[in-house]
């Protein structure tokens, strides 16, 4: 298609020129004074006729190619050349031949048959041409004032040479523009590929120009500068995020990372503040400048995440090995407690058997962390379900001092997940508040159980305990594996209640509460009947 339309414009292109220089010829026979100018012999009003003629011709050919008819391009350059040959012939004929004022014009027929035709083509109209050139003289036709054999023959080899270069730079002309045309396909290709790689990248992206303008971003950098008025125009980064516009306004900010902390005081921002980590770049011999955005938090999250998984593999293998060294040592210890008679050494001997027990408890927590089995998802009607397991629970000696208060519970309410892994988590849960949730007035427990839809899909379980609560720093780690403040502890609760709740689909969040105490939230799928909301 593209190559179709080129064709109609070098037809339109070499139809105006061929129009303008008829129009041109035409005026300066027509001059009162053209026999002076110019030396036509006796043939004036023939060729003042014959110009006429040639200007109507070109005028309604240039009419006929701009209604496209007859449609085939190719058509077109054959009777295109084929007019303007006999045109100049005729010219050539009547107006002295060689040695006459229109001596020029086959120059300009061989120029204009290459650029239509090309190849072959052209040059058959170049040896017809050259026929008619060298036997007019020996049939004695266009004049009776024939010029030197020799200045006929440079006047044959110019036309043979203009033809042959004329050729050879459309060739070139073509080829160039093929090749335009190509590069021109694999850039806006290659646009629209960096424009979709650039969409799907898991980083940030700014692109500015010089005025700090950003003329290209991805999804990823829009939410997190948090800006809520974009539209396909370029924005100011001032606009967009004015702490990171600041920040790049500093005169020690070149390429490299920097850290900003964006708060939530615009009301075109999002609430709250977030920490980003930026790349500054500056792409060589470009007008333009790269801004990679990451969430400082979730990269640390991930990372974080990352040493976790490491250190939860470690401490899974360390765990096994130790397991069976360990089981040898209370079977061995707890002989040896049969044979001493000596009270004091006996006591010696329990202390061997609780600690023991408590190493055992912790390689089965850290072996469970490492290797959770999946979870066997059913209904479960929590209204009667809490009530019976917290009966279960409270036999427990840890929980049985234990206030635990449950807020009525609509009778339809279901949960679906495992009943075990979500006993687990509810036992995990309680005893973490046993030992950090106690009231420092009073020395008493208490807990407080309420359940509410989150959502037509979800179901929240809030468990509140009414000890002083967690401080901020504890607060970021509570749930990372092997993380307590209590010497006593594993460190491996709160962890496995995180991980048990994620394979059953659900998740759960903690924060202080505002009247005291620490408040965990847990979400949890939702069981609904059909025809519930």
């Amino acid at each position: 298609m593209p190559e179709m339309v080129g064709d109609w414009r070098r037809l339109w292109g070499i139809s105006a020129y061929r129009l303008l220089i008829t129009a041109v010829i035409a005026v300066l026979l027509h001059l009162p004074a053209s026999e002076t100018i110019i030396d036509l012999g006796g043939h004036v009003t023939l060729l003042r006729v014959l110009t006429l003629v040639a200007a109507a011709v070109s005028l309604g050919y240039l009419l006929a190619l701009l209604l496209r008819w007859p449609v085939q391009p190719r058509r077109h350059a054959w009777i295109q050349v084929s007019t303007d040959t006999l045109l100049v012939l005729l010219l050539l004929y009547f107006g002295g031949g060689v040695s006459g004022p229109f001596s020029i014009l086959p120059f300009l027929l061989l120029v204009s048959t290459a650029s239509l035709l090309r190849g072959k083509s052209a040059f058959v109209f170049v040896w017809i041409l050259l026929t008619l050139l060298v036997g007019e003289p020996l049939l004695g036709g266009m004049t009776t004032v024939h010029p030197p054999l020799g200045q006929l023959f440079i006047y044959i080899l110019a036309l043979v040479a203009v033809a042959v270069l004329a050729d050879s730079l459309v060739i070139s002309l073509e080829r160039g523009n093929r090749l335009a045309l190509q590069r021109d396909a694999e850039v806006v290709n290659l646009n629209a590929l960096n424009r979709e790689i650039v969409q799907h990248m898991d980083v940030g992206v700014f692109v500015l120009d010089r005025q700090n303008r950003v003329i290209l971003s991805n999804p990823i950098a829009r939410t997190l500068s948090g800006y809520r008025l974009w539209t396909s125009a370029p924005a100011d980064l001032d606009l967009v995020q004015p702490q990171l516009a600041s920040a790049l306004q500093q005169p020690a900010q070149g390429d490299g990372e920097m850290v900003i902390t964006l708060g939530g005081r615009d009301p075109t921002l999002q609430d709250g503040a977030q920490t980003l980590l930026v790349r500054n770049i500056a792409l060589p011999r470009s007008p333009y400048r790269l801004l990679l955005l990451r969430d400082a938090s979730a990269l640390r999250a991930r990372e974080r995440e990352a040493q976790l998984a490491a250190l939860g593999r470690l401490a899974a293998n360390i765990a096994h090995e130790i397991r069976n060294p360990l089981s040898v040592i209370r079977h061995a210890g707890n002989l040896l407690g049969e044979r001493v008679e000596n009270p004091d050494s006996r006591h010696l001997f329990e202390i061997l058997e609780r600690e023991t027990v408590r190493i055992n408890a912790i390689v089965e927590s850290v072996l469970e962390m490492a290797r959770p089995s999946p979870a066997h998802s059913e209904p479960i009607p929590l209204a009667n379900w809490l009530q019976v397991l917290i009966a279960q629970l409270q036999a427990d000696p840890l929980l049985a001092p234990m206030t635990i208060v449950v807020w009525e519970i609509p009778p339809q309410l279901q949960v679906y997940a495992d009943p075990a892994q979500l006993r687990q988590v509810f036992w995990n849960l309680l005893h973490n508040s046993a030992q950090y949730g106690v009231t420092e007035e009073d020395a008493t427990m208490r807990v407080e159980i309420e359940t509410v839809h989150a959502d037509k899909e979800t179901v929240m379980v809030t468990l509140r305990d009414f000890g002083s609560g967690v401080h901020p720093e504890v607060m970021e780690r509570i749930f990372e594996p092997f993380f307590t403040t209590n010497s006593q502890g594993t460190g491996l609760g709160l962890s496995m209640v995180r991980e048990l709740l994620r394979i059953n689909g659900g998740r759960i969040d903690c924060e202080n509460h505002p009247q005291g105490g620490v408040l965990f939230r847990i979400f949890l799928p939702c069981w609904c009947l059909e025809g519930e909301e």
